[in-house]
C-alpha cells in the first residue's frame, strides 16, 4: 500500500511553485489606466477561443515536491470551439533537476463557454512516462477549473485555481492554479518549431523510425535494425514499472529502451544496479503497446543482454532481453482487464 507521503505525490509536473511570499507595494493607478491594462468582459459573440496557447499550472507546495530543470516549464495547449463546446489537447514535456529523469504526456480535455469562463475538465491522460529515479508512483492530476477570459494590452487570457485527484488512483490532489496565454499568429512558427508535435495514437507514426508488419500487428524495424519475433506478457493493471539492470556480468553494455515510439532511456550504460521507468499502457487496443530494447554496444561480452521486471501491482515477472547491432529484442504487453 502507498504511503500518505506517496499518495501526496499527486500532481501536475510541468511548472513549479513556490510559497515563500514577498510583500511589495506598487504605487496605485487610476481607473482609466487600469482599463488599458485589462479590459472589460467582452461577449461570447467577441471571443474566439480556437488556437494554440500556452502557459503554466502551478500547485501549492507539499513535502517531497521533486524539482525541475530551469525555470518554470510551458505547456502547450490546442483548443477547439464549437459554439459553446471546447474540446482540445495538452501536451507536457519536463526534466527534473539534476537529471533524476524526465515526464512526457499527453491529456485531453473538455468544457463550456459562457463568453466570460472557460469551465474546464480534463478527460484523459494518454502516453504518461516518468522516469524519476526515486518518485515511482507520481501521477499526474485530472483537473477541474474555471477559467476566466481577460485581455491585457496584446493578449488573450485564461486564469482560474484547479482542483482535481490522480489520474490512475483517484486520490485526491493538492490544488493550483492554470494561466493559459493565447499565441499570437506572428509567434505561432516559433512556437511549432520548439514543440514536438507527434500523433502517438497513430500506428507506425512518432519520433522514432517504426516500420510495422500489420498482419501480425508487431513491429518489423526500429531505427533501420530489425525486430526480433520476441515474446507477448499478460499483464494486470495499465500502469507498469519496469526495472532494468545488467545480467549477470557488468560488462559496459549501453543500451536505450523504447516504449511505443520513445525512448524512455537513452544512451544508458547499465550495471548490477537497478533502475527504474513507469508507464502507463494504451488499454484502448489500437495500437500494440511494447518495449524494444536498442543496443549501442555489445559490451565486453556480447551480445547486449539486460534482465527486465515488469511488475503491475500484482505480479512481478522477469525476463531476458538480447540485442546486437543488427537486431533488436521486444516485449509486447496484452492487458487482461480490456
Amino acid at each position: 500500500m502507498r504511503s500518505i507521503l506517496s499518495l501526496l505525490s499527486l500532481f501536475w509536473l510541468c511548472s513549479f511553485y513556490t510559497t515563500a511570499q514577498v510583500e511589495i507595494n506598487f504605487p496605485s493607478k487610476p481607473e482609466k489606466e487600469l482599463d488599458k491594462i485589462r479590459t472589460q468582459k467582452p461577449s461570447s459573440k467577441d471571443v474566439d477561443l480556437n488556437g494554440l496557447w500556452e502557459g503554466e499550472i502551478t500547485q501549492l507546495t507539499w513535502q517531497g515536491q521533486p524539482e525541475f530543470a530551469g525555470t518554470v516549464g510551458k505547456l502547450h495547449v490546442e483548443i477547439t470551439q464549437k459554439g459553446n463546446k471546447v474540446s482540445g489537447l495538452l501536451v507536457c514535456r519536463a526534466r527534473f533537476a539534476n537529471n533524476k529523469g524526465y515526464l512526457s504526456y499527453e491529456k485531453s480535455f473538455k468544457g463550456t463557454w459562457d463568453g466570460a469562463v472557460l469551465h474546464y475538465e480534463d478527460v484523459k491522460v494518454e502516453n504518461y512516462i516518468n522516469t524519476h529515479r526515486e518518485m515511482r508512483h507520481m501521477e499526474t492530476c485530472l483537473k477541474m477549473a474555471e477559467l476566466e477570459f481577460f485581455q491585457t494590452v496584446n493578449r488573450d487570457h485564461l486564469e482560474g485555481e484547479w482542483s482535481g485527484s490522480g489520474h490512475i488512483s483517484g486520490v485526491y490532489c493538492v490544488p493550483g492554479k492554470i494561466h493559459l496565454k493565447r499565441v499570437r499568429e506572428k509567434e505561432i512558427t516559433t512556437e511549432v518549431a520548439n514543440t514536438i508535435n507527434v500523433n502517438f495514437a497513430e500506428t507506425g507514426q512518432g519520433p522514432v523510425a517504426v516500420k510495422w508488419d500489420g498482419k501480425k500487428q508487431k513491429i518489423k524495424k526500429l531505427s533501420n535494425r530489425k525486430v526480433k519475433e520476441g515474446k507477448t506478457i499478460k499483464v494486470d493493471s495499465t500502469y507498469l514499472s519496469i526495472t532494468v539492470y545488467d545480467h549477470k556480468r557488468n560488462d559496459g553494455d549501453i543500451i536505450s529502451l523504447n516504449y511505443n515510439g520513445h525512448w524512455i532511456l537513452e544512451q544508458f550504460r547499465i550495471n548490477n544496479e537497478e533502475h527504474k521507468v513507469d508507464v502507463v499502457l494504451d488499454a484502448s487496443g489500437k495500437v500494440p503497446n511494447y518495449l524494444a530494447l536498442y543496443a549501442h554496444n555489445l559490451g565486453d561480452y556480447p551480445p547486449n543482454t539486460v534482465a527486465i521486471i515488469v511488475d503491475d501491482g500484482v505480479k512481478r515477472q522477469r525476463f531476458i532481453l538480447n540485442s546486437d547491432m543488427n537486431t533488436c529484442d521486444v516485449i509486447y504487453f496484452d492487458y487482461q482487464g480490456k
